[in-house]
């Protein structure tokens, strides 16, 4: 298989990205928790709206992506979330900015493909 023909997959956002998103509920003995997921970048609306109308599943998350880590409580402790960054290579500081994800994933392939380009030149 020649090298070009596997570029889209390499491009592909679900394949090489996530949105890590930290999420608030209530256990069913009524106590808070949180959870950190990483959300498909193809199901984040789908993801937000269902977060946003309460139809938000845990338990069947695999479709919107994985649980990386949860439990009982108001916040996460501050290790568990450098942890959950170091483990998606990216700075914790920024976990809770206000940014379009999808327009940062998009420009972040962009500069793939371009140094992808450079490279072959």
């Amino acid at each position: 298989m020649a090298e070009h023909d596997q570029a889209p997959d390499r491009y592909d956002p679900d394949a090489i990205s996530r949105i890590i998103m930290l999420v608030y509920g209530t256990m069913e003995h009524g106590g808070p928790f949180w959870c950190y997921v990483a959300v498909k970048p193809s199901m984040y609306d789908t993801f937000k709206r269902a977060e946003r109308d309460g139809s938000l599943d845990l338990y069947n998350f695999e479709s919107f992506g994985e649980i990386i880590v949860s439990a009982e409580g108001e916040t996460p402790p501050e290790e568990v979330t450098i942890k959950v960054a170091e483990m998606y290579n990216t700075d914790p500081s920024k976990f809770f900015q206000p940014i379009d994800p999808k327009q940062v994933i998009a420009e972040k392939i962009e500069e793939m493909k371009k140094r992808d380009a450079e490279g072959e030149a």
